[in-house]
């Protein structure tokens, strides 16, 4: 069988459209953590499985008073704090429309940040760190498995030997920031950081 150039490029490019085919169609197991809100419509008639249902004498939807709602209503809720939205996975805004009347659910639209500080990063003033920006970060860490309240404890692998700046000094001063360059306030009254020196080789 003869081949002629013609043919050869429309093999070559039918095996290289199969290659490229081949190469898009993947699969991933992405994790998505997300908090979920249920937003149940209000009834209008008490419900009939389950037992019997009487309403109370007085109050709220009692039989006396004002009775149960005439028209299914779902709530709405309303997230005008930022710092909270983080913590639930919500945006600032209102969540289900005005006149609802199903049930719904509604997932975090960003990731929940249960914990607001995620890791630690440990500066001292007398750190000379040549290898990041801001030239004074000594350690970073996270919380590990310690639950809010309970006692963190970071203890390296290994020591991270760092330069120091040349000179006398009268203090040195430790901070640790969180994720977001925002000091750390700790309630704990006892804070043990262990700084190790030696001279430079």
């Amino acid at each position: 069988m003869r081949r002629t150039i013609i043919s050869l490029n429309s093999e070559s490019e039918i095996k290289r459209l199969e290659y490229i085919s081949t190469l898009s169609d993947f699969t991933e197991s992405s994790v998505y953590y997300a908090a979920q809100f249920d937003f149940s419509a209000t009834p209008t008639t008490l419900p009939t499985a389950g037992g019997t249902w009487v309403r109370p004498a007085s109050g709220l939807y009692s039989s006396g008073g004002t009775g149960l709602p005439t028209t299914t209503r779902v709530p709405r809720l309303i997230i005008d704090n930022a710092s909270f939205g983080k913590v639930v996975g919500l945006t600032a805004r209102t969540y289900t429309s005005a006149s609802a009347t199903v049930s719904s659910a509604q997932l975090s639209n960003t990731i929940p940040q249960i914990h607001p500080t995620s890791s630690y990063i440990v500066r001292c003033d007398l750190i000379k760190n040549e290898y990041v920006a801001s030239g004074d970060i000594l350690s970073a860490f996270d919380r590990g498995d310690a639950q809010v309240g309970q006692l963190i404890s970071y203890k390296p692998s290994r020591y991270a030997w760092m330069n120091c700046y040349n000179g006398a000094r009268t203090s040195i001063t430790i901070s640790i920031f969180n994720q977001n360059d925002t000091k750390v306030k700790f309630r704990d009254t006892s804070v043990s950081i262990m700084l190790l020196l030696r001279p430079k080789k």
